[in-house]
Order: structure tokens, then sequence, then C-alpha cells
């Protein structure tokens, strides 16, 4: 039965367009000019009109759909015309919601589209056409993603509209045809360039990078005065600069502490959750826009992780080897675990294998077993000559790969032509001819992509060695290991050392050395700043100036290797944990004796603080009397009186080692 309305019934419209919709042409006025027609059709009195622009279907919280059931509270209209079931909403439950209280207010619902009758058959029709909405909604998206998928991993395509510093985005002319192309910003092109040569160059940390830019008066992209650290940082981990943009990358989510809990959002998922790196979608640029080289983009990830790893902050206490052990059974790191005064290194996972070690022994034995490997250097030159030859034979291997997929491709294009002269005889037709060439570009992008991986391998060239190169860097480092300061020891150790795994009764050591590839000449083949170099910088950001490249402090550290390589050369060492150390053991006696004819009233505890800050052990009272009688020194007093360092003290001017 067709339900009637009196012609003094009060009615109200309510009409709704997507943001997607918009952008298809679709507009709000269109439906309200349908609904007002229907409305003059059955002679009802339009008393309001209600319209959400640009707001999903999908979602509950709409301001004049809000504003449409509050009235609907106060009675204010006894009809609501809408076009389709769809405009109500785009979800099962949120319909039925919004269709039983306006219901329960004494208001009938009627889409124009609809019949009008009242009884189980419409509230059927409404629920079966509300699912079908709510269907061609996941439906679209669906859709929307496999398209976006295939431009992406087919055609290679840049979708990213907002882009980084450094690009800018021209979007795509419809009326012209012309699609959307990304292209470079040449000023912030400079600036990124800059930004990864001071990384990579002076070893400076993002914090520094901001103030630089700043000191600068570099304007960011949003025109504020000043670099934030986490700018800098969204720049300097950017793999596009490289020449690699991810799609994909995040998923919308909804926050877990939204800002504003009482305004209408667009949509409930305002928040971005990072995705599994595995659901990346990559798109390689062209090389016209890679701002930065591959090789310097990996080298500045690899400094930044460390400046995490060697950080000072928060540390009460110096370990020789932060950051740089690894368990040998787990992969964790350890970690620095003070305990009643006493310092030890623990398996940050806390796993069986080895638990803790004492801080002195494994101090003790690395640094004793880089000593050995520079004082002998034929147990690194003997490792690489091995190391090389792997390499050789790898190298072949990528080679012989590399000619597999160049075959492969000169077949496509000989099949690309039989499809093209296939087409030309009307043997294919149109349809036909474009599935076959479709299918050949998905293989043909699989083979660049394969191409693209293997070329940089095996272009580059075999690293020639010079023995003597290693040789005279190693008596160069060995010539001044008995004279660094503990600071300067810890600077050459993560200079030399990647790291150091740590098994059960045994430690391998694992680094890098820097060699040359001069010939007699001495001149260097590379015109730019050598790995050296790089690696010198290392230790300056340890420095309270972190503005300094070049020190007094660093200076007699980098002496024996600077402007002397321009590659690095990996080696490992191992060498067996000693079962138990003698403290005094790795003690100069001389320089003890030196120390004690300088100041005569030293006491035991005086002496034993300026041998943990020479040499980084610190001996107790009854090694301190075994020191005495080893140096053949007169007795020393006890050191039961308070100690302080001062100008006040019995140590007076000692000297204390930098």
């Amino acid at each position: 039965m067709e339900t009637t309305q009196p012609r003094t019934a009060r009615v109200v419209l309510y009409a709704r367009v997507s943001t997607e919709e918009q952008r298809e042409g679709q507009t709000i006025d269109s439906q309200v000019s349908e609904l007002e027609r229907f409305a003059r059709q059955k002679y009802w009195r339009i008393v309001d009109i209600y319209k959400d622009e640009a707001w999903s279907g999908a979602l509950l919280a709409r301001p004049e759909l809000d504003r449409l059931r509050d009235d609907a509270s106060k009675r204010l209209f006894d009809v609501v015309l809408i076009n389709d079931v769809d405009r109500l909403a785009r979800d099962v439950s949120h319909l039925g919601i919004v269709k039983r209280d306006l219901e329960r207010n004494g208001a009938q619902v009627i889409f124009a589209k609809l019949p009008t009758e009242k009884g189980p058959t419409s509230n059927l029709m409404v629920n079966i056409l509300g699912s079908f909405a709510e269907f061609e909604r996941e439906l679209i998206a669906d859709r929307m993603r496999r398209g976006r998928r295939h431009k992406i991993e087919v055609r290679q395509q840049y979708l990213g509209s907002n882009t980084s510093y450094g690009y800018r985005y021209i979007r795509r002319d419809k009326t012209r045809g012309v699609e959307g192309r990304l292209e470079l910003f040449s000023q912030e092109a400079l600036t990124v360039k800059q930004m990864f040569e001071w990384v990579d160059r002076e070893g400076l940390s993002a914090r520094r990078v901001g103030a630089r830019l700043t000191e600068g008066k570099v304007a960011p992209r949003k025109g504020g005065a000043v670099w934030g650290k986490s700018s800098v940082l969204r720049i300097l981990r950017n793999e596009m600069y490289a020449g690699v943009w991810y799609y994909n990358k995040y998923e919308s989510c909804e926050p877990a502490k939204p800002v504003k809990d009482g305004d209408y959002k667009h949509s409930l998922r305002s928040s971005l959750r990072l995705r599994a790196k595995s659901e990346w979608w990559p798109v390689r640029l062209p090389k016209a826009l890679h701002i930065v080289e591959r090789g310097q983009w990996e080298r500045v990830q690899q400094r930044l992780d460390r400046n995490i790893t060697f950080s000072p902050r928060n540390s009460k206490h110096r370990y020789l080897l932060k950051g740089l052990v690894k368990c040998g059974g787990c992969g964790a790191r350890y970690v620095g675990d003070p305990c009643h005064g006493k310092f030890y290194y623990r398996c940050h996972a806390r796993c069986k294998r080895i638990p803790t070690i004492k801080e002195d022994v494994l101090d003790y034995a690395v640094w004793q077993a880089i000593a050995e490997a520079m004082l002998n250097p034929s147990i690194i030159v003997d490792q690489i000559k091995e190391l090389q030859e792997v390499r050789s034979k790898r190298n072949n291997g990528l080679t012989e790969e590399l000619a597999i997929v160049d075959t492969a491709a000169r077949e496509m294009d000989k099949e690309e032509g039989r499809i093209l002269e296939a087409y030309r005889l009307s043997v294919l037709s149109p349809e036909q001819l474009g599935s076959e060439l479709e299918k050949l570009k998905t293989r043909r992008v699989q083979i660049d992509a394969r191409r693209l991986t293997l070329a940089p391998e095996t272009r580059a060239p075999l690293e020639e060695v010079s023995e003597r190169s290693i040789i005279d860097y190693c008596r160069q480092a060995a010539s001044r290991l008995n004279d660094f300061s503990q600071d300067q020891k810890q600077q050459f150790l993560r200079l030399l050392i990647d790291e150091v795994v740590l098994d059960r009764g045994q430690i391998r050591i694992r680094g890098v050395i820097p060699v040359s590839d001069m010939q007699g000449d001495g001149l260097s083949k590379q015109p730019e700043a050598s790995l050296s170099e790089r690696r010198t910088a290392d230790m300056t950001v340890y420095r309270r100036d972190h503005s300094s490249v070049a020190s007094s402090r660093t200076a007699d550290l980098t002496a024996y290797h600077r402007d002397r390589s321009t590659s690095e050369i990996s080696f490992e060492v191992s060498k067996e944990l000693p079962s138990r150390i003698t403290i005094y053991e790795g003690i100069d006696l001389e320089w003890v004796r030196e120390r004690v004819r300088e100041n005569p009233l030293v006491t035991l505890g005086g002496l034993s603080q300026l041998i943990h800050q020479q040499f980084g052990v610190a001996p107790s009272n009854s090694h301190m009397l075994r020191i005495q009688k080893l140096a053949g020194v007169s007795r020393i007093p006890g050191s039961r009186a308070k100690q302080v360092i001062g100008p006040q003290t019995s140590l007076g001017s000692f000297p204390i080692a930098a």
C-alpha cells in the first residue's frame, strides 16, 4: 500500500556526496534539484535542506546528518526525503541505526528512487540495497588499490603528489592529456646534497646539520625559521634521493590518542602506521632524478646508526667497547651492566650462552688482539687474499647470470617484433595485441629489475690490495698504540672495528682497514676525499665541539692514515679468551716509575686513578702493591685518607692523561 502524506506535511531533504564523487563531477546541487522536483510532484512543503558535502558514506558522524537527527528528536519535521539508500549510508549497520532513530522520532524516511510503500517488503529492499552500497564501496576501494599497484609494479609510475623535499610534482593536465610528472627542484636539491655531504664527509650529527642550515638561513619548505632534528632525519633517511621511492609504506589507522575528540573528521583513520618492509611497493626513479649516489646514501645510514649507538648521552660509565660487542649465540648486542661498583658486558637478550663478562677481561682481550694484528700485519694480509679469491669467484658467477639476463632481453625484443608482425598481418585483433604486449611488458619489467641489481655488482672492479699499504698502515698504527689515552683507544677501536662477536671462550673481531691503491708515485687515483678520511671523521663527533673536523686531539690519530687510502678492506681476527687475566699485565711499569718520581707523595688510591685513566684498568690496593713491587719503587703511602684530585691534595699539579 502506497503511503500518502498530506500537503501540510513538513518535509526535509538530505543529500550527500563524497570527495571522490566530487572529482567525478557529481555535485550535491543536482541531488537537491531532483529531490525538490520529487517533492513538488507530491505537493509537499519543504521546510529545510541538509547537505553533507565531501563526506564519506562510511562515516556515521557527519555534521548535517547529526543536525538532521537532532531536529528529528525535536519533532521539527514529518518526512525525510533522500535520493537513494547509498546517500544515507554505505554501511548496513549505520543505515539501520539512522533509519530506526528517525522513525522512532516520528519521521518517515522516503527514498525517491524506491517505491514509497510501507511494510516488510520495503524494509527488506532497503536492507538489500544498503548491503549492495557497502559492497560497492569495498569493490571501488579494491579496484583503486589494484589500479595503483598496476601503475607502480608494471609502469613504475610515481603517484605521490605531496612529494619529498628537493622535488616537485607537476599535476596531470586532463585537458591536454598530459600525465603528472616528478622533477627536481634545483634549490632544494642542492640543500639535500649538501646535507648528505656534511654527514658523509664531516661526520656531523642530524642535530648539527639542522643547526648549520639554520645558521645559513636556509628556509625549510614550510617557511619556518629553524630546522628541527626530525625534519633533518626524515631527509637523511629517505631512500628516494638514492633512486628508490616506496608506495604503500604506511597504512591508515585510528589514532590511539585523538588530538580533539569533539571535532568532526572526514576519516576516522587519521593516523599513519608503518607497514612491514615486505609490503612496500618500490618504484625505481630515472637517473636524472637521483640527488645522491647509492654508496653515499648507505654510508650516511651507517653514520646515523653509529651516532645512535655511540651517543654519550645518559652514559654514566665509559665502556671501551660500547656498541661493538655482539652475542655469538643469539645475535643480540651486549650492553653495559654495573654491579656493586664493578662493570660487566651483558647480553641484551639475556641468553644463556655467555650471559655476562667482566669489562676488564673483554677490553684487555680485544685490545691485545688488535695490537697483535698491528704488530703482525701478515695476519690481515693472508685473510684479505683469501677474501679476494672468494669475491673473484662470486663476480664470475654474477657475470654469467648477467649474460643470461641479456640473452633473455634480446629474445623478448624478437618476440615483440613477431607480435607486431602478426598484428600487421591481421592475425591478432587490437584487443589481443594489447593483451600480449601487456604480458610482455610485465616480463620485461622483471628482467630490467634483475639487470639493475646485477649491473653495479659486476661493474665494480676487484680491488687490488697493496700488501705494502697494509703493512705500512699497521706499522704506523702500532708505533702509536702505547701512547693512546683511554679516550683515544675508544676512538681508534671504533675507527677500526665493526663488531666483536663473543662466543664461548673465543672472540671474533670483524673490522675494516683503510688501504691505498697508490702505486710507486704515491699519488691517489681518486681526487675526492678518501674513505679513511671519512673514517677519521668518525672520531671527531665525540668531541664537545662537533663543528670542527680537525683538531689537536685527533691529530695524532689521523697522522698515520690521512690521505693514504681510497678503499676499505674487511678483516677478521680471532682470539681465545684468557681464563684469567692479571690486571697489571697491560700496565707500563716505566710509566708508573715516572709518575712516582714526579710526585713521591702520591698515594695508592691516587696512582690507581691515574692508571685507570691512562690504561683503562682500575687496580685494587692489593694489585697496586704488586705493581709497586714489579716497578721497583719505594713504598707508596696507603689510600685510607680521602683522595680528591685537585690543587689542594697531595697530587698537586700531577699530570693527568687526557
